[in-house]
């Protein structure tokens, strides 16, 4: 019986009855040949934060699906060796993060992608501020959002949180709170551009409740997921600009290791005396690390009164500079704050006076 053969083109011509072979040796030659447009897309392979990105083109399969669950996955055909679990893809102006062990048949390799919903915010133990996108799926489980304690309502609601298995991630300490809310992107449009820290607007907060770090540990690769279950808000929760930009953040909850940890920022100046008509008072923000040693950090300045519009404000480097020219502010005082992200605030009022 005849028989047709379709070969694909490459650049060898091998037509000897040793296909089994020839597939090993010429199939990943003859996939990437496939590898335009409109059949594949240009992707962006990323490491856990981002700072590596190698763009390649692949194969984004199941775009098209009839349900919202299934329309969150993705299947990605890549030249052997593009790609891993635990890596982002950036496809389409989207985040999705390739989950379960990437193999290859010896012509491409094939791994699974889910729509990340949102960047994860936290500070580490050595404080500073971390982030990764992450899929969040419901694992509330017929849950009515509500729970009764006989006099009041709690929230009550569970994520399960997907995202890349790195150093920072693996390190998360139980009970660490996250902000994970929509409305964050709204209240952000609302802010000025001076606003340092916003602790007022309501936010939905969770609690990491479970990690699991092994079964989808694939030795050389992985994602990490735990639980988080949704908390009360906290007074500290909310938005702060650190280093110019803006994080939504949790603070840990209050325990005696992290009280003892409290770092003392202070107000420095001659005197807390701005003399109507001369020349600006200086305040100067000093900050210290846990060894009592000065170090620079970013200040947040904030002044408190009823008549900011008339004062006149300069920032010079870590100092805020405030002078007054009006006679009708002589006599009246107010309230200059030092804000800084780790470090416990720093209040002084401060008296308008005439020069005599």
């Amino acid at each position: 019986m005849a028989q047709e053969w379709y070969l694909l083109k490459t650049d060898h011509d091998v037509v000897s009855g040793f296909e089994n072979e020839a597939l090993l040796d010429y199939g990943a030659d003859s996939f990437n040949e496939s590898l335009q447009p409109p059949l594949a897309d240009e992707v962006e392979i990323c490491n856990c934060d981002l700072s590596i990105r190698n763009r390649i083109y692949a194969i984004i399969k199941d775009k098209t699906q009839d349900t919202k669950l299934n329309s969150l996955n993705r299947q990605i055909l890549a030249p052997i060796g593009s790609c891993k679990a635990g890596d982002y893809v950036y496809y389409k102006k989207r985040y999705w993060i390739i989950v379960g062990l990437v193999d290859d048949n010896s012509v491409y390799e094939k791994g699974v992608m889910l729509l990340c919903n949102r960047i994860l915010s936290w500070v580490n133990d050595k404080g500073k501020v971390i982030q990764r996108w992450a899929a969040f799926q419901s694992a509330a489980q017929y849950n009515n959002g509500e729970t009764s304690d006989r006099y009041k309502y709690v929230r009550s609601d569970q994520l399960l949180v997907i995202m890349s298995m790195d150093e920072e991630s693996l390190m998360i300490k139980h009970k660490q709170r996250f902000i994970i809310d929509k409305r964050c992107d709204i209240y952000e449009k609302s802010f000025s551009s001076d606003v340092k820290v916003n602790t007022e607007k309501p936010l939905l907060v969770y609690e990491l409740t479970r990690t699991d770090n092994a079964v989808f540990d694939y030795q050389d690769s992985g994602h990490f997921e735990f639980m988080a279950y949704q908390d009360e808000q906290h007074s500290e929760d909310g938005y702060y600009v650190i280093d110019g930009k803006g994080y939504w953040l949790c603070k840990e909850p209050n325990d005696t290791d992290n009280q003892s940890q409290i770092l003392l920022s202070k107000i420095e100046c001659d005197e807390p005396i701005i003399y109507c008509g001369l020349e600006s008072t200086v305040f100067t923000a000093k900050f210290h690390d846990e060894n009592g040693n000065e170090i620079m950090v970013s200040p947040q300045w904030e002044v408190r009164s009823d008549f900011t519009d008339k004062l006149e404000i300069d920032y010079v480097d870590s100092s805020i500079c405030i002078s007054a020219d009006s006679e009708k502010l002589i006599n009246k005082s107010f309230e200059l704050l030092l804000h800084a992200f780790g470090y416990e605030d720093s209040l002084i009022t401060v008296t308008i006076k005439d020069f005599i």
